[in-house]
C-alpha cells in the first residue's frame, strides 16, 4: 500500500501534473511526514512497558505507512517482526541495519591479533611528569635563564622577587 500512497501524491501527466490526491480533496497534500524507505529508526518502548534500566528504543527498519491511522511500519529487528507506531525516531542517513558479523570474520580477526607481537614486559616511558605540569627540557630552562638575565641587565625585575639591597637602602 505504501506503493500507490505515494503515487497518489505524486503529479501525473495525463491529468495536466496534478496530483490524484489534489482532485479528489481539492488540497495540496504533505508530504513532510514522508520518509526514505528502508532507512534506520527507532521504535519508542512505552514508559508503562519498560523498566528503569531497559533501553528506551529498539532499532528496526522501516518499511512504510499504516492505513487506518497516522502511524508507520517498522520491521523490530529484535522481536523480527512488523510494529505499528507512531514513537519513531528516524534515522534517514542510515539505510537498513547493522547485522551482527559472521563468526567466521570473528575467528579471522581473533587469529590476527594473537599473530601480533605483543609482549608483556614493560616499556621505558619517553616523557617525564611531575606534579600538574610537565617539567621543561634542558634547552626550555637556558631560554628562561637568558631572559631573567636579560631583563636584571635593562633594569626589568620581576614584581614578585623584589631585590633585598633596595628595601634596606629605604630603611
Amino acid at each position: 500500500m505504501t506503493a500507490i500512497y505515494i503515487k497518489n501524491r505524486l503529479p501525473s501527466p495525463k491529468i495536466d501534473h496534478k496530483t490524484p490526491f489534489k482532485i479528489v480533496y481539492k488540497s495540496k497534500p504533505s508530504v513532510k511526514h514522508m520518509r526514505v524507505f528502508g532507512c534506520r529508526a527507532f521504535i519508542l518502548t512505552p514508559r508503562e512497558k519498560r523498566l528503569k534500566w531497559d533501553p528506551k528504543a529498539r532499532e528496526g527498519m522501516f518499511m512504510g505507512y499504516e492505513e487506518a491511522s497516522k502511524a508507520y511500519q517498522v520491521y523490530d529487528i529484535e522481536a523480527d517482526q512488523v510494529v505499528i507506531s507512531r514513537d519513531i525516531t528516524f534515522d534517514e542517513s542510515t539505510l537498513g541495519f547493522s547485522p551482527r558479523l559472521p563468526q567466521a570474520i570473528v575467528d579471522d580477526t581473533a587469529l590476527d591479533i594473537e599473530s601480533m607481537n605483543i609482549s608483556d614486559e614493560p616499556h621505558p616511558m619517553q616523557f617525564k611528569q611531575t606534579g600538574k605540569r610537565k617539567s621543561r627540557s634542558n634547552s626550555q630552562e637556558q631560554v628562561l635563564q637568558r631572559t631573567l638575565l636579560e631583563r636584571r641587565g635593562t633594569g626589568l625585575e620581576e614584581a614578585s622577587a623584589p631585590d633585598d639591597s633596595e628595601s634596606h637602602q629605604a630603611k
